[in-house]
């Protein structure tokens, strides 16, 4: 396919010429912060079954939780020539991802984690669009749950810990907030320790049994994220506790492994759905890159997520087998439907 425009620096002109170009089988390169993480292989497959359906050819990198290998990576898809790059901005890495790409006259859509400025910020007018979760009213509502749950204890408060996700991240910070308007509203509620999960399942439960140990009190735990949830549930388990019994667990992801054990009672709230992001992307990036202009209202996407507990299992398992909504990528694609108004879709109950 001709690449459009490779090397200079790019203009309000560069971007009428990418709406302008038809582009058959693009290039489009996709970092994730870790593949250690469930969450970013249901991203990645998401997008994969996309990308097949659209005939894209997907270069996807993996970040490997290091700040140094997200910025290599995106150096590596510059040099590749790709015609578009879609990533998560993990430690700060806005800027500089966005940087290397505009002076390569590259499309960027992040993903997840926000940047400090809105897209098509006259800064960087190749930043087309964000599509990610409404982070603090997820840990809102998965803190609310986890504080209807426990009893208080003879003292009248209700002790729970609190494992964070990767430290400084929109999405760590973000949830956090949502966890604090809950602990406003809840003055009952006390929080022994914190600790940084980092996201993943085997720090989460390492951190989380040091903070344990120390405060044998605890009731609940609110993790940031599914692998966090499963970490801290493992560490509960080994520690001769009953997750869903003798200390309620709550997280955010949907992943398999988490609706599991939100069935089986180990874990008491799950919310997410929002590993559809990278599809919503692709499809943006795709239409954009087929001179489908994504006017500004549409660019900014914060979805709602969908809420899981025990009782909402059987209803979950029939609206969604395997896990997974339906969505027909060329449909949502303006390339293909001309009439298709959006690629966003946010997972709902049927009833």
């Amino acid at each position: 396919m001709k690449k459009i425009m490779k090397g200079a620096a790019i203009s309000a002109l560069a971007l009428m010429s990418y709406s302008a170009a038809h582009a058959e089988n693009p290039d489009i390169g996709v970092i994730v912060p870790t593949l250690d993480a469930q969450f970013w292989n249901s991203y990645v497959d998401f997008m994969r079954a996309g990308a097949e359906e659209l005939g894209v050819n997907l270069t996807v990198l993996n970040a490997d939780n290091k700040p140094d290998q997200m910025i290599r990576s995106l150096e590596d898809l510059v040099a590749q020539g790709v015609d578009g790059i879609i990533y998560t901005p993990y430690w700060a890495t806005a800027v500089p991802g966005l940087t290397l790409a505009r002076d390569a006259n590259i499309p960027v859509i992040l993903t997840d984690t926000y940047a400090d400025f809105g897209p098509q910020d006259p800064m960087f007018p190749n930043y087309l669009a964000f599509v990610g979760p409404s982070d603090r009213d997820a840990g809102r509502q998965m803190a609310e749950t986890l504080f209807a749950a426990i009893e208080p204890a003879e003292d009248g408060k209700k002790y729970i810990a609190v494992v964070n996700g990767t430290a400084g991240t929109s999405v760590a910070i973000d949830r956090r907030a949502g966890l604090q308007d809950a602990l406003d509203a809840n003055p009952d509620v006390v929080v022994v320790g914190e600790v940084d999960g980092n996201f993943v399942r085997d720090t989460s439960q390492t951190v989380f049994e040091s903070l344990w140990q120390g405060n044998p009190n605890v009731q609940g735990v609110w993790a940031a994220n599914g692998g966090t949830a499963t970490g801290v549930i493992a560490a509960i388990t080994n520690g001769g506790k009953v997750p869903g019994e003798d200390i309620f667990v709550v997280g955010m992801d949907l992943n398999p492994e988490n609706v599991d054990a939100v069935e089986q009672g180990s874990l008491l709230f799950d919310i997410g759905g929002h590993w559809l992001q990278g599809g919503f992307a692709l499809v943006m990036m795709y239409d954009h890159l087929n001179g489908q202009e994504l006017p500004a209202e549409q660019a900014e996407v914060k979805l709602d997520l969908l809420p899981l507990t025990q009782d909402l299992v059987p209803q979950f398992r029939a609206d969604f087998p395997g896990g997974v909504p339906e969505y027909d990528f060329r449909n949502r694609s303006r390339t293909y439907n001309p009439d298709a108004e959006t690629a966003v879709f946010e997972m709902e109950y049927s009833q």
